[in-house]
């Protein structure tokens, strides 16, 4: 489990005008526009940096709690990143959301769940099957991802389930249905790799008596004639 113990700071500044021709103006000017909202008070526009929310993003993820510093405002309002919107190709930002959180209130949200480290099985691949994990914490507590060593791994048909995964069970509880077992939910499998199954060549069958038009062409029996009285 990633969980960061230092404060993460960053810095917004406030949008006075909204709409699609000023989002424009700031994307060219390098900036991501974005709002503000949670805990019953009034959404608030934003614009920030382009890469420097891209690095924020890659190091803390949807879970991460950053304090905001809006403008000029010395406030530090603790938030989540609630969205984080691109392009098809995930290389521009267009839209980000935080999401105000109380930090003494629980909350639920989905980890994300990642492998790491190299298994040398041969004829076999290694299957990550679960890319999230839904848990319940203080928002300080929330890990940032989930990492699962799979160096461990050594043959085929072995797994990892939620229950093998390491946290701090006194700060962070799994949401799970009534009927679920963390033992019986798979993260990880391990798989034989399906060879190639090579065409059936069908045969050519030839029929006795067939003869085909660049061979020939068979002959037609003529209908009979018909009798007239």
């Amino acid at each position: 489990m990633i969980s960061s113990s230092e404060k993460v700071l960053f810095h917004v500044f406030s949008r006075d005008v909204a709409g699609t021709s000023s989002a424009k103006k700031l994307r060219k000017q390098g900036k991501v526009v974005g709002n503000v909202y949670g805990l019953g008070s009034d959404s608030v526009g934003v614009y920030m940096d382009k890469n420097a929310i891209k690095k924020l993003y890659a190091a803390h993820g949807d879970t991460g709690l950053i304090y905001l510093q809006i403008g000029e405002s010395k406030q530090q309002v603790p938030v989540l990143i609630s969205d984080y919107m691109t392009d098809p190709f995930g290389e521009n930002v267009l839209n980000v959301a935080f999401r105000r959180v109380d930090l003494s209130d629980p909350i639920k949200a989905e980890v994300s769940v990642y492998m790491v480290g190299e298994a040398n099985i041969p004829e076999a691949v290694v299957s990550l099957v679960k890319d999230s994990v839904e848990v319940e914490a203080l928002p300080a507590d929330l890990p940032d991802k989930f990492e699962i060593d799979i160096s461990s791994l050594t043959e085929i048909g072995q797994t990892i389930s939620l229950a093998d995964l390491v946290y701090d069970k006194s700060k962070v509880t799994l949401v799970l249905e009534e009927d679920e077992k963390p033992e019986e939910i798979l993260l990880v499998i391990v798989q034989e790799i399906a060879g190639e199954v090579a065409e059936e060549e069908t045969p050519e069958t030839v029929v006795e008596g067939e003869v085909s038009q660049e061979e020939g062409t068979a002959e037609t029996a003529a209908p009979e004639e018909k009798k007239t009285e």
